[in-house]
C-alpha cells in the first residue's frame, strides 16, 4: 500500500499541470528611481473621508513575451497585472500626500520566451467614509502620462453616493466619478465634490 502511495506520488511531481510550471513569481523593483509625490485634495466633500488607500496598476506590456494560446487551450494568455499598494499620508482634513512610482516591477524573462516589460497603468486612491463595509468606495485615478509632465487630475464625484446612496444595490458601491466636468452638466457645483492628484518629481 505504501508503494502505491510512493508512485502516486512520483506521478504526480512528474506531471505538474502546464498552469502550475507556467505561474512564475512576478518581482517587485526594490529600489525604484522613477519616483513622483502625489498630493490628494478633497474639496466640497460633504463629509470626511476616514479610510485613504492607495494602488498602483501594473500590466506587461509587451504580449509577445507570454506563452502562446496553444497553452492556454487555445486562448490567448492573459495579461499578467500586479496591484502595488502605497501610503497616503495624512497632512490635514482634505490633504494627504503619497510617493508613487513607474518602475516598480522588474522586467525580466518570466516564461522563457524573452523579457516581459512592465508598465504602470495608473496609480489610484480609493476612499471611504469610514472605512465600513457596504460604504461607497470614491476611486480617484491618475495615468502614468499625467505624472510624467507633471500635470494635475481632477475628479469629479456625486455628492449623493457618500457615504452610500440609498438606492445602492451592491454590497461594495464603488464610484469611478468623471474627469470630464461636461458629462455631468446636469449636476450643479453643490451635487458635487472633486479629488485632485497633483504629482511632483522625486529627484533626490
Amino acid at each position: 500500500m505504501m508503494a502505491s502511495g510512493l508512485l502516486l506520488g512520483f506521478i504526480a511531481d512528474g506531471c505538474a499541470s502546464p498552469y502550475d510550471k507556467m505561474n512564475p513569481q512576478f518581482k517587485q523593483n526594490p529600489q525604484p528611481k522613477q519616483r513622483y509625490q502625489l498630493m490628494l485634495t478633497i474639496a466640497n466633500a460633504p463629509g470626511p473621508f476616514k479610510s485613504v488607500e492607495g494602488f498602483m496598476q501594473f500590466d506587461v506590456a509587451t504580449p509577445e513575451c507570454l506563452p502562446p494560446p496553444k497553452e492556454n487551450g487555445g486562448h490567448l494568455w492573459p495579461t499578467p497585472t500586479e496591484d502595488i499598494p502605497f501610503v497616503w499620508t495624512r497632512v490635514s482634513d482634505t490633504e494627504y500626500t503619497g510617493v508613487v512610482y513607474i518602475d516598480g516591477m522588474i522586467d525580466e524573462d518570466y516564461y522563457g520566451r524573452g523579457v516581459c516589460r512592465w508598465k504602470l497603468m495608473q496609480a489610484r486612491a480609493a476612499l471611504k467614509a469610514t472605512g465600513a463595509n457596504r460604504e461607497t468606495r470614491f476611486v480617484p485615478n491618475i495615468y502614468p502620462e499625467k505624472l510624467i509632465v507633471q500635470q494635475a487630475e481632477t475628479t469629479y464625484f456625486l455628492s449623493e453616493n457618500y457615504p452610500r446612496h440609498p438606492e445602492a444595490e451592491s454590497e461594495d458601491p464603488v464610484s469611478d466619478g468623471q474627469i470630464d466636468r461636461s458629462k455631468m452638466s446636469d449636476r450643479q457645483d453643490q451635487d458635487l465634490f472633486t479629488v485632485t492628484l497633483t504629482p511632483k518629481a522625486i529627484t533626490r
